[in-house]
């Protein structure tokens, strides 16, 4: 890695820091209530003026042109204070990746002035339903069916979403205007965790839209490359969480006096602790590696492999994180039993875990024929 890389890394890290600690952590806990709760829009805008909105987007096209390296830096330090806001993030540079990579010039520049852009997170890449059907009509297309937990879609100006060619058995991305006549978004779903990035159904009752709406014609054939790039993000959702964690927890244990001493000096609780650690600190390094390696253009077999043990890993220590605090653990005042519910939902981004793991051996087999 290069100095100028490694400077970038620590100018953004900071800024990352200082804007979660400012801007997230103060209202987490209470804006987890979502849909009972606001939607963290001034959050949303602070992070549009300091420039966490375009961090991948080209430099050509108005954004910063970061590579995965930063990406991975920034959201783990969003996601120690609140990961439902390093999910926003991540649903919506995803989104403007699949602009970028698929969409014409026009559709591009009119899309990546949209504030947030909804995607399909939480599908496999190489399984996307086919819910929704799209009939050539005229120069256009006509979107019928309902697709079911789109990230971002309640509160999103446009939705990406994947379609059926009908008379084909290939499967489509379109982007389309949230306000579009037909578009119905239904009622945002009360979800495990990330509540704060929120999930609904849409509906799609002959929605039409121009030629340029479809950003790709065989999403089979791309989209699996570019969530493999993305895997890094994810689990450095994953590592966040645990860093937020671990921070409360040895505060917690150094602070609580118990049976004559501060319970940090418990072996049990030690051993807690020790568990949070250990996925704290190789889980950083591993991120890295991911994400150099995708940066590298290169992302297959780690991206999956480590995308797998740490988010999986990570929903163990944020269990070992709430022990530590005892019944106050459970308590939502304390943002652990928060972060224990984030870290399971984490893993259900681009898929079921024991999917995963399906692909990822199917994978290494295909290589080897």
């Amino acid at each position: 890695m290069s100095s100028a890389s490694l400077s970038d890394l620590s100018a953004f890290q900071e800024l990352a820091t200082r804007f979660a600690k400012k801007e997230l952590e103060p209202k987490a806990i209470d804006l987890d209530d979502y849909p009972y709760a606001a939607f963290n829009d001034p959050a949303l805008k602070k992070a549009e003026e300091v420039g966490l909105f375009k961090l991948m987007v080209p430099e050509a096209l108005g954004g910063s042109g970061q590579g995965m390296a930063v990406l991975c830096q920034i959201l783990e330090e969003l996601a120690r204070a609140d990961a439902s806001f390093a999910a926003v993030i991540l649903v919506h540079t995803m989104a403007q990746a699949a602009l970028v990579q698929w969409g014409s010039a026009p559709v591009i520049d009119k899309y990546l002035r949209s504030p947030l852009l909804a995607f399909p997170a939480y599908v496999l890449p190489t399984d996307l339903p086919r819910t929704v059907s799209a009939e050539k009509k005229g120069g256009g297309w006509v979107l019928a069916g309902k697709l079911e937990y789109l990230a971002l879609a309640p509160v999103a100006q446009a939705l990406i979403l994947p379609a059926e060619v009908k008379g084909t058995n290939k499967v489509a991305f379109f982007v389309v205007d949230a306000r579009a006549k037909g578009v119905s978004v239904g009622e945002p779903v009360l979800s495990l965790g990330l509540r704060n990035c929120p999930v609904a159904d849409v509906d799609l009752a002959g929605v039409e839209v121009g030629a340029e709406h479809q950003l790709c014609p065989d999403a089979d054939a791309v989209y699996p490359a570019l969530a493999a790039n993305f895997r890094p993000a994810v689990a450095a959702l994953s590592v966040g969480v645990v860093a937020g964690s671990f921070e409360t927890a040895k505060n917690y244990a150094k602070e609580r006096y118990q049976g004559g001493r501060m319970i940090v000096e418990y072996d049990l609780v030690r051993l807690l602790l020790a568990n949070l650690a250990v996925v704290l600190e190789s889980g950083k390094a591993l991120v890295m590696s991911m994400a150099q390696a995708a940066d590298q253009k290169r992302p297959w077999p780690v991206s999956d492999a480590g995308l797998i043990l740490l988010s999986e890993a990570a929903s163990r220590a944020t269990s070992d994180g709430v022990q530590v605090l005892g019944g106050y653990g459970y308590m939502q005042d304390y943002g652990q039993e928060k972060r224990m519910r984030d870290a399971k939902q984490i893993e259900g981004i681009f898929g079921a875990a024991p999917l995963k793991r399906l692909e990822l051996i199917a994978d290494i087999l295909r290589q080897e024929e």
